[in-house]
């Protein structure tokens, strides 16, 4: 089988973005097609890599000539490499619809391809100043998205988005500096084997510190007060963008933070807490709304909140259900959001906007047989395995309410829906969204074995 080396996922489009500006001066019609080239590049890479992992197990590359845990490591894991490979394969489905768009900004390819290259460094570095360094890159960018359109809610969401996302980056600092005084060392796998050797109160720090951070790119509550307002302010393109970019790798990284990196008493629990604070008033929330991209912003803070519940259920079923509902969120929200611009309520009588847009509700939901209903699935299934019928409970009034908005959604209307145009680009990139979330969903055993796979090698400690 081909070897890819991990690296190139974030070099090749963080080099191939600087280069974007030489690329617009010999011709500016070039340069939407030179970044789908290499996004396109990247899913391929994506899939080799995640393919050599699946029939080899977790791939380490060593950086700067310096052997860990001094130098450089990318670690890619079973889960790193779902998740690799699910933002390196939307994120140019996601651009196909920008072609559609008069406009032809280098400076919006740019930064498209830094957050790729950034989000999927965070799912596949092995040290956690460099994970700081992508969410740095990653959030730097975003800013920079949300800002594009240019207009007086554009500029209040990049703000609100900056202000917390620098608290944020703050407090990540302060967790790594808090390991790095005790154990000299920013690897994980050498904190991971160390951590025990850190006074308990000085590891329920850097754990605190950490979750706080991450919690930020995360979504997840009480540190998501931007999303609402980000989303709302950003063109339909570009929330479509961070619902399937930033937000996964956030989730990953408190993933990553909870199984392996500073397993603490009383962990999981705090995890549980603030995902089903997250998930009900995430959902409440978008209930009241009357925007669609704001009603849609809510919803996805539920969800990640709901992905959240998964991880804290410390079970190889439940983590299964985590990968699925990742999945559903980022195809189905990023299809959701690009499809904002081009519904009406009178829509439902296009069948091209209406079918994509109703695949997308019924997976979000949790219907049959989409990816969706699989992640709530298998998660029912396991609390109910461990009696925790109160979660259930309150899981499932959760989905009710979801129910009721996204019911309003589609028949109703919140009162703000324009009927706007949808170019051929768009539609395609909603049309493909649709069939993947099918496609996934009528086979669902070629993500339960790598998903399986995931959540042995988490649950054992492993990446």
């Amino acid at each position: 089988m081909v070897s890819i080396p991990p690296v190139l996922l974030i070099a090749f489009p963080l080099f191939f973005a600087f280069l974007a500006p030489l690329i617009n001066m010999v011709s500016k019609k070039a340069v939407k097609p030179y970044t789908l080239f290499v996004l396109l590049l990247n899913t391929l890479f994506a899939s080799i890599i995640f393919l050599n992992v699946s029939s080899g197990g977790v791939i380490y590359e060593q950086l700067s000539g310096f052997y860990p845990p001094i130098g450089i490591l990318l670690s890619v894991g079973y889960l790193g490499a779902i998740l690799a490979l699910l933002i390196n394969l939307l994120s140019p489905i996601v651009y196909i619809s920008y072609f559609g768009d008069a406009k032809n900004s280098v400076k919006f390819s740019m930064l498209y391809m830094l957050v790729t290259a950034s989000s999927t460094g965070i799912v596949i570095t092995g040290d956690l100043f460099n994970m700081f360094v992508f969410f740095e890159i990653t959030a730097v960018g975003s800013y920079g998205l949300v800002a594009s359109m240019r207009t007086k809610k554009a500029f209040e969401g990049a703000f609100k988005y900056i202000v917390l996302g620098s608290v944020g980056s703050a407090f990540i600092l302060l967790g790594i500096a808090t390991i790095y005084g005790y154990l000299k060392t920013l690897n994980f796998y050498d904190i991971a084997l160390r951590i025990s050797s850190m006074p308990p109160t000085a590891r329920l720090m850097a754990f605190i510190f950490l979750i706080i951070g991450i919690g930020v790119e995360a979504e997840i509550f009480p540190l998501n007060g931007w999303v609402p307002d980000a989303y709302e302010g950003s063109s339909h393109r570009v929330a479509s963008f961070l619902s399937l970019g930033p937000s996964k790798a956030g989730i990953y990284a408190i993933a990553r933070l909870l199984f392996t990196l500073i397993p603490i008493m009383g962990g999981f629990e705090l995890a549980l807490l603030l995902g089903l604070l997250t998930l009900i008033i995430g959902e409440l929330a978008a209930l009241k709304q009357k925007e669609i991209k704001r009603m849609l912003a809510y919803s996805s803070i539920g969800q990640m909140g709901l992905i959240l519940v998964a991880f804290s259920m410390d079970s190889r079923m439940a983590f299964v259900a985590a990968i699925f509902l990742m999945i559903s969120h980022a195809m189905a929200k990023s299809l959701l959001f690009l499809g904002t611009r081009n519904y009406t309520v009178g829509s439902l009588k296009n069948p091209f906007v209406s079918v994509p847009i109703f695949i997308g509700v019924l997976s979000i939901i949790g219907m049959p047989p989409f990816p969706g209903f699989w992640g709530k699935w298998y998660l029912m299934v396991d609390m109910a395995s461990q009696g925790f019928w109160t979660i259930i409970l309150l899981v499932i009034l959760a989905a009710i309410v979801e129910a009721v908005y996204y019911a309003r959604f589609l028949f109703k209307g919140t009162g703000t829906e324009k009927s706007e145009g949808i170019s051929k680009s768009e539609m395609t990139a909603i049309v493909i969204l649709a069939l993947l979330l099918v496609l996934v969903g009528l086979f669902p055993q070629y993500i339960y074995a790598p998903a399986v796979n995931a959540a042995s090698s988490f649950l054992g400690g492993g990446p």
